[in-house]
């Protein structure tokens, strides 16, 4: 009898350990898990960062850039425009000719030399009703009553439809002569007025 129960023991032995062997153990699947998970996190916190850091800088450009378009003239007669570019032939007696210039820039403000005569965005309404401000501007100024002959600087950003009705009014208040102002494209020979 002794035989018949050490044979059995054994069998109950392999019988359990194949059983344990049959089991997944999961801890260390949890464990790998939880190291991806806290790698990916700082490395995104980390790109998130960089990210901001990038946008910070670009922003600061832009303000800039808008702050160095709206900086002094370069010239004495000059509001800070961002012309056309055109190849032309300069102009006998060009810019310096002592013809007054009249501005308007992407602001839509307008200026007669350094004189603001209207800003757009201080008018109510739609275009025209600062064009009928720039009139009545035009008739009370007493530099600009005189006027006849003038070069006209346009920002290149505004339409052309408005830089039109701008000329159309300037023939209204009695400039019947006017030159458009465009720079020189970059790495060109020619010269503009």
């Amino acid at each position: 009898m002794a035989f018949s129960v050490g044979g059995g023991g054994q069998k109950r032995r392999g019988r359990v350990a194949q059983a344990t062997v049959a089991e997944i153990n999961v801890t260390p699947l949890v464990d790998v898990m939880l190291v991806l998970l806290v790698i990916f996190m700082t490395a995104s916190s980390v790109e998130t960062a960089r990210l901001s850091r990038e946008a910070e800088t670009l922003r600061q450009v832009v303000s800039d850039e808008m702050t160095a378009a709206d900086a002094a003239p370069q010239d004495e007669n000059q509001v800070p425009v961002d012309l056309p570019k055109a190849k032309a032939e300069k102009l006998v007696g060009g810019a310096k000719s002592g013809k007054p210039v009249l501005s308007i820039d992407r602001r839509r403000r307008i200026y007669l030399g350094k004189d603001l005569l209207v800003d757009c965005r201080k008018v109510s309404g739609k275009f025209e009703a600062c064009l009928d401000a720039f009139e009545k501007a035009l008739s009370t100024n007493e530099k600009a009553q005189s006027l006849t002959d003038v070069h006209l600087r346009a920002d290149q950003r505004l339409s052309y439809g408005q830089v039109l009705q701008l000329m159309a009014r300037m023939r209204r208040a009695g400039i019947s002569h006017f030159g458009l102002v465009t720079e020189v494209p970059a790495g060109s020979k020619g010269r503009a007025p």
